[in-house]
């Protein structure tokens, strides 16, 4: 549990802090990097990556639209630093490519509270603590989120426009995140694993649910509403499975919530990554909800997007394009296997799972020798000399190609995890783009039954 209390910020999109209902204004942030070591700066807003390359000279500039307030992280190779901007802030960042953290000086009107961001760090409370009742133990919450608010105070940060309030509102729910967990916590400290909460539990988590547009820009807010969603939710608290739960705590939302930024923040939170993660297939009840709610231009883009994003990949849809190079260095594409089936594995040397399935594969071939379908490697190894030393072993089977990492066609097929099988018919258009492992009993069964084949 001591990653429960992590200082994550973000924002999501156009759902931006907020007192009220007028339109943002642009960010806009430049970039100067001297001694660059790498061509792009990488900002992480929530669940979105921006990717913002850098010029010949190491400078670059991007505009955020719709944001009325924005934490994020700047990244920089494996460093970051957290960044705080609001509507109209016109900011500049530059650094030394050999020294990001060292040299990181922040230009604007919020260089105040960068500056706090990346000095002053929530501290938790010990796991042990959880042993204690709940209102004791939120007795000492409430002293952590006092303290914290005083130090910000402290630190003079009132003419950084909005943020002295916004993040007093951070603090809280980030303290308010482990009040969420003392039940479990309770339970496993003290050994008593059938303890439920008091009624008194249910009503301070009802409590902290504030219907405030100004809330929906908070990471840690929209976490702790969406997780209070299901703990208040009593038809439906013992609900585990994913989707349903999801489905749950989104029906919830829609009745609690009046504000309608808020409301739709707290919506796009839970369905964007769920479509994001697990595609759209059977999210009929999801989408019903969320189209019926959610009227922000902006986040019904992004949803629309990561729909589309499975969509390329579908059953039924032309395979993406494909190009990859076997061990003599011949191009390869899929229209090279049209008139056979195409049995695809993405695998990798240092992936020992997809070494499992190799023997499997061997005597899925065997089985179907001289019949209409090929058995396509694929591999997504970074080093290449260990995939051509795999190959010249001569323990592998079908057609091996070299694909590499990040590829177009891995992303088309959104492949986030090996081995990853897809099947493809005569004319390339995908019948499974998730089929079954040569392990399991029902691939042989399903090729078998393919028209055709022999």
């Amino acid at each position: 549990m001591k990653g429960l209390l992590t200082l994550v910020v973000a924002t999501l999109f156009a759902a931006g802090c907020s007192n009220g209902p007028a339109v943002s204004e642009d960010i806009v942030l430049d970039f100067n990097v001297s001694d660059k070591r790498g061509g792009e700066v990488v900002l992480v807003i929530r669940n979105d990556i921006k990717n913002v390359r850098l010029d010949q000279d190491g400078k670059a500039e991007v505009v955020l639209s719709g944001y009325d307030a924005v934490y994020a992280r700047l990244f920089y190779g494996m460093d970051y630093k957290w960044i705080y901007l609001e509507g109209g802030d016109h900011a500049s960042i530059s650094f030394k490519g050999n020294d990001f953290k060292g040299s990181f000086e922040f230009e604007g009107e919020k260089a105040q509270a960068v500056d706090y961001l990346n000095t002053i760090k929530l501290t938790a409370l010990p796991d042990e603590d959880y042993a204690l009742p709940f209102e004791e133990y939120l007795a000492k919450i409430k002293v952590k989120e006092q303290d914290a608010v005083k130090l910000l105070k402290a630190n003079g940060l009132r003419s950084a426009g909005n943020f002295e309030k916004i993040e007093a509102a951070r603090i809280k729910y980030a303290y308010g995140a482990t009040l969420l967990m003392h039940s479990v916590g309770h339970a496993m400290m003290t050994g008593n694993m059938e303890y439920k909460p008091e009624a008194g539990y249910y009503k301070v988590i009802d409590s902290y649910l504030e219907d405030e547009a100004m809330l929906a820009c908070l990471d840690e807010y929209c976490s702790f509403a969406v997780e209070a969603a299901h703990i208040l939710d009593e038809a439906n608290r013992d609900v585990k499975a994913l989707y349903p739960k999801t489905v749950a705590q989104m029906r919830f939302i829609a009745g609690r919530f009046n504000d309608v930024k808020l409301r739709n923040a707290l919506l796009h939170y839970l369905a964007a990554p769920y479509v994001d993660r697990f595609g759209t297939a059977d999210i009929q009840e999801l989408e019903n909800i969320y189209r019926t709610y959610v009227k922000d231009e902006a986040l019904i883009a992004d949803f629309e997007a990561k729909i589309d994003k499975w969509n390329v990949s579908m059953p039924g849809k032309p395979s993406p394009a494909l190009s990859a190079v076997d061990i003599d260095g011949k191009e390869w594409t899929l229209a090279d296997f049209k008139g056979k089936y195409v049995y695809i594995d993405m695998w990798a040397t240092w992936c020992a799972p997809c070494k499992r399935e190799m023997p499997y594969l061997k005597e899925l071939e065997k089985k179907f020798a001289g019949a209409d379908i090929v058995f396509l490697g694929l591999s997504v190894d970074r080093d290449k000399a260990k995939w051509e030393e795999m190959v010249r072993t001569g323990n592998l089977t079908g057609v091996q190609l070299y694909l590499g990492t990040q590829s177009r066609f891995q992303k088309a097929y959104n492949v986030d995890g090996i081995p990853r099988f897809i099947l493809l018919d005569k004319e390339g258009v995908i019948i499974s783009n998730d089929m079954t492992r040569p392990s399991a009993k029902e691939t042989a069964e399903t090729l078998e039954a393919l028209p055709g084949i022999r």
